[in-house]
């Protein structure tokens, strides 16, 4: 059921998702992020604010700080993942497993290790972290007034 929580939540985990992806650009080799990284990170956040956040809004401040940070680290593992997966699917095009498709998703998360520390960032992380409990703040102002 849409709820003034949900839809917060969705829309400002979204900007902050797409602000995110900006931010992760310089990160990338020679600044060349996938084209598709915009969009697509800020799609998860917003599916992630409607469903993770907006879902538990209206319970107060102190679980809304939990929610954000949970919320915040899920942003950055579906990304990650994503990410790690076309990777996965440009290698596998390119017939570089010879070992067949287990070697094919062990390499997912051998990818998805190697993107975490390319994003290992002190501003990053603290960006992360911070901006998931303001959003998570914000939906619960929203999911308070509006109920």
């Amino acid at each position: 059921m849409p709820t003034a929580g949900r839809l917060a939540g969705a829309v400002i985990f979204g900007l902050f998702g797409w602000y995110l992806a900006g931010l992760t650009i310089p990160f990338f080799p020679e600044s060349n992020a996938p084209d598709f990284w915009l969009p697509v990170v800020g799609g998860i956040s917003l599916i992630i604010g409607w469903r993770v956040c907006g879902r538990r809004a209206g319970q107060g401040y102190s679980p809304a700080t939990g929610i954000g940070l949970t919320c915040g680290v899920a942003i950055v593992f579906c990304s990650i993942f994503i990410v790690s997966f076309n990777q996965m699917i440009k290698n596998a095009l390119r017939n570089r497993y010879r070992d067949g498709t287990m070697e094919a998703v062990t390499d997912v998360f051998n990818q998805m290790i190697e993107f975490s520390i390319m994003f290992a960032d002190v501003t990053l992380i603290a960006t992360v972290l911070i901006g998931g409990v303001v959003c998570a703040w914000v939906t619960e102002f929203f999911a308070q007034r509006f109920p």
